[in-house]
């Protein structure tokens, strides 16, 4: 018996991908905005400090900020992403 092997699809690595990617590895972060090459996200993991200030945990760095945005930055096959203290490089 003869079978024949049908060659996957190559994977695209495009900036939808990315995004995708970092969701699922930083399930704290949503999308809140995007433009041509930037995506923005917002932190969901809020803890109550003195008084009525809250922070937001930066999955990146692990320090609270109260600002919640982390951007993203994609470029050619390559995505960044970045907080106040840290930038990662997401490769695929």
């Amino acid at each position: 018996m003869i079978s024949s092997v049908t060659p996957q699809a190559s994977k695209t690595y495009d900036r939808s991908y990315f995004h995708n990617k970092i969701l699922d590895q930083y399930p704290s972060l949503h999308i809140k905005g995007s433009s041509e090459n930037f995506n923005y996200y917002g932190i969901t993991d809020e803890i109550s400090c003195r008084g009525s200030q809250r922070d937001y945990i930066c999955p990146l760095c692990k320090l609270g900020y109260d600002d919640e945005e982390i951007e993203g930055r994609y470029k050619t096959r390559s995505y960044f992403i970045k907080c106040e203290q840290r930038e990662i490089e997401i490769t695929a």
